[in-house]
C-alpha cells in the first residue's frame, strides 16, 4: 500500500514539474559589450546579416517594433504586423536570419527594441502597456495584466520562442509610466529574459524603474548620446542613478538622416573616439558602447560620404565601416 502511494505521489509530482513551461535562460551581457541597433533588418537580406555575424559586435538590438491597439506587434520597417491574434505572422526569412545570427558569429545576444510614439504621434506601445498591465482594467479585445494569458506576456513569449530574443529594450520617450514598465520587467523574469532601458532624459523616471527592478533582469542601460540626448554626459547619469547595471553610451554615425554632415548629434568615427575617451575618463567602469544604427552605416556608404565630405569618415564599404567602429570602441573601453 505504501509502495502504491509512493508511485502515485511521484507520478503526480512528475506531471506537475513537466506540465509547466520552462524557458531557456537569456544570454548575459558580455564583459565588454559592443552593441549595434538594426533598423532596416526586417526582413533584411542575407548579405547584411552575414556582415553583422562577422562584425565583432556582441549585441544586436533589432529595431523598431510597435504595439498597436488590437494587441498586434508591428515592424517599423514594413509597417505590417509580425504578431497577430497572439501568433507569429511575420516573414519566415526574417526568422531564419535572426535565429541563425548566433551561429559561428560574434553576436551572442539579441534584443528587441520596443519603441513608442514621439511628440504628436498617435498612441502606441507604451500608452498600451500603461493601459493593459493592470488586470483590474477591462480593455475590449485585450487580456489585461501580466499573467501567462495576458496580451503583453504573450507578445514577449512569442518574441522569445520564435526569434530566440534574449531581452527587450525599452525606448519610452513620451509616456513615462514607471509602474507599467516595472511590470514588464516581471514578464521578462517569468520568461527568463532580460530587459534593458534606453533613456535620453528623465533621471527620476528611469531611476524609479531601476530601484524597483531585479538587477539580474534589468541588466543594462543604453544612454542616447544623439538627437534629444546629444548633450548627455555619462557622468551625470552615473551620478544621478548610481546604477548597479552598466551604462552604455549610444552614438549615431554620419549618414543618419540621409546626410554626410553632422546632424542631430551624428558623428564620424574620429568624433566618436574623442567623445568615448572623455566618457571613459569620467566613468572608468564603462564596459561597453553601442551604435545607432546599421541602416545609417549603409546610407553613409551608399551616399559616398567619404568622397563628398572627407571629414565625415573614410569608410568605403559597410564591412569597413563596421570594422572601424569596432576598433574604435574597443580601443577606448
Amino acid at each position: 500500500m505504501k509502495a502504491l502511494f509512493l508511485v502515485i505521489l511521484l507520478t503526480a509530482f512528475s506531471h506537475l514539474c513537466f506540465s509547466q513551461q520552462t524557458y531557456a535562460p537569456a544570454a548575459p551581457l558580455p564583459a565588454k559589450n559592443l552593441g549595434i541597433y538594426g533598423r532596416g533588418l526586417y526582413p533584411g537580406n542575407d548579405t547584411t546579416y552575414r556582415l553583422l555575424k562577422h562584425s565583432g559586435f556582441n549585441t544586436l538590438l533589432l529595431s523598431s517594433f510597435y504595439i498597436h491597439a488590437n494587441g498586434d506587434l508591428y515592424s517599423g520597417d514594413s509597417h505590417q504586423p509580425i504578431i497577430h491574434n497572439g501568433k507569429w505572422v511575420g516573414d519566415s526569412s526574417y526568422v531564419r536570419r535572426v535565429t541563425d545570427l548566433k551561429r559561428k558569429s560574434s553576436i551572442s545576444r539579441i534584443e528587441i527594441l520596443l519603441e513608442g510614439r514621439w511628440y504628436g504621434q498617435p498612441p502606441n506601445t507604451f500608452d498600451f502597456i500603461r493601459d493593459w498591465y493592470d488586470p483590474s482594467k477591462t480593455v475590449p479585445g485585450i487580456v489585461t495584466g501580466i499573467g501567462e494569458q495576458s496580451t503583453l506576456y504573450n507578445i514577449c513569449k512569442v518574441l522569445k520562442e520564435v526569434l530566440g530574443a534574449d531581452a527587450f529594450c525599452i525606448d519610452d520617450e513620451s509616456v513615462y509610466d514607471s509602474p507599467s514598465i516595472i511590470a514588464m520587467g516581471k514578464i521578462a523574469a517569468k520568461l527568463n529574459m532580460h530587459m534593458t532601458l534606453c533613456p535620453y532624459k528623465g533621471y527620476a523616471y528611469w531611476g524609479s524603474i531601476l530601484k524597483a527592478s531585479d538587477v539580474n533582469v534589468v541588466d543594462a542601460l543604453y544612454l542616447q548620446c544623439y538627437d534629444g540626448g546629444a548633450e548627455n554626459e555619462i557622468k551625470d547619469w552615473v551620478g544621478a542613478l548610481k546604477p548597479k547595471q552598466p551604462i552604455y553610451p549610444v552614438f549615431m554615425v554620419r549618414g543618419s538622416f540621409s546626410t554626410c554632415d553632422t546632424y542631430k548629434g551624428s558623428k564620424s568615427v574620429t568624433e566618436i573616439k574623442t567623445q568615448l575617451k572623455g566618457f571613459k575618463n569620467d566613468y572608468p567602469g564603462m564596459s561597453g558602447a553601442a551604435i545607432w544604427q546599421m541602416e545609417d552605416l549603409k546610407s553613409f556608404v551608399k551616399m559616398g560620404c567619404t568622397v563628398k565630405q572627407p571629414t565625415s569618415g573614410s569608410a568605403k564599404s559597410v564591412a569597413g565601416f563596421l570594422s572601424q567602429l569596432k576598433k574604435t570602441l574597443k580601443s577606448e573601453l
